[in-house]
């Protein structure tokens, strides 16, 4: 067996692997990278690829980002393990084992002080792999998912509007005020939110939006069309979220029962700054209108259980997934304190 980096070439092997590796526990969900399947890895500047292989077969996938985080307030060279999966007939191998530490060794080399990895509430393999790796549960974080129904009433006189390149050095210091003090995430300038806006597939300066008031920007946020970069279809259910599902249906928040072979249209939200959260609520009902008229059904964001953000999201109709936050040091004596942390949602 063979571990190397992946190329263009395995471009379709690795969207028909993908697509028989369901995942999820509430929600079973095929998720296809789309139209290329590195499209979801470009938003990161410096990424990995890794495919296990039998012979000139495909069987196994990861990928990691190497990226810029502060931790314990010094900037320092981060890894993020994502997107690991195994053919179904290639399991109980110790495949995804050995996928994430030829991961780790390159991470080592490159510099980084640690690896992380987000994964979603009981989803047991996943957290026995990790680990068996030696990575410690680090924080529970929630992902609030806002149900679009319909379209919302926004303040008028307000100015929202689409960045401009001669706003990206106000939207950056907006940024560092608001995350400053927290772990795991990289400080922002003009030229580093240049760079991602260019380089994310299916993002644009048009997708980056911000409140302004008499020349200041109080909030900023991002919005990323999962369906552009990922398809998700939907597998199965179990009974908590049919019966979920049907209440919502009753109850007209939902215009049918969701069922298998439905596809999911989400949103993620991205690049998050405000001044006060009543502001940021200002661009997330301004977002829910645009997802509402392209007939996106979720929004989704990602933050620890308590942040202040959260109180953004007041008046919608949310089902929230716990996410667990799985950090290894990969240098001596690196610990964790306990100050809050930056998950970015590119990550999900």
């Amino acid at each position: 067996m063979e571990i190397r980096e992946a190329v263009p070439d395995d471009n379709d092997v690795l969207k028909k692997l993908q697509a028989k590796c369901p995942q999820g526990t509430d929600l079973i969900v095929s998720v296809v990278n789309t139209p290329d399947f590195f499209a979801r890895a470009k938003a990161y500047e410096s990424y990995k690829v890794y495919v296990a292989c039998e012979g000139d077969t495909i069987i196994a996938s990861s990928a990691c980002a190497l990226r810029n985080a502060l931790v314990k307030g010094k900037l320092s060279r981060v890894g993020y393990s994502f997107q690991t999966f195994v053919h179904p007939n290639h399991r109980k191998k110790n495949l995804a084992k050995r996928l994430l530490q030829n991961m780790e060794d390159d991470l080592i080399q490159n510099g980084a002080v640690l690896v992380y990895g987000l994964i979603m509430e009981r989803n047991l393999p996943s957290i026995k792999l990790v680990e068996s790796l030696g990575f410690k549960l680090h924080r529970k974080l929630v992902m609030p998912g806002l149900i679009i129904r319909k379209e919302v009433a926004t303040p008028s006189g307000e100015n929202i509007r689409s960045v401009r390149t001669d706003d990206l050095t106000n939207v950056a210091k907006l940024l560092n005020e608001t995350w400053q003090n927290h772990d795991l995430y990289e400080p922002a300038s003009a030229d580093i939110l240049a760079r991602f806006i260019s380089r994310t597939p299916k993002f644009s300066m048009e997708n980056l939006l911000v409140l302004e008031n008499r020349g200041e920007i109080l909030a900023c946020l991002g919005f990323w069309d999962w369906s552009k970069v990922m398809k998700l279809t939907l597998q199965s259910l179990n009974l908590k979220m049919k019966t979920i599902s049907r209440l919502l249906f009753i109850t007209r928040v939902l215009p049918k029962v969701l069922k298998p072979g439905d596809e999911l249209n989400q949103i993620m939200l991205i690049s998050i700054g405000y001044k006060e959260p009543s502001h940021l609520a200002i661009l997330i009902r301004y977002i829910n209108n645009i997802a509402f008229k392209k007939g996106i059904k979720q929004i989704f964001c990602i933050s620890e259980r308590k942040h202040p953000m959260l109180n953004s999201l007041e008046g919608f109709i949310r089902i929230s997934t716990n996410i667990s936050l799985y950090v290894k040091p990969l240098k001596d004596n690196l610990k964790l304190h306990e100050a809050p942390v930056f998950v970015d949602g590119i990550d999900m």
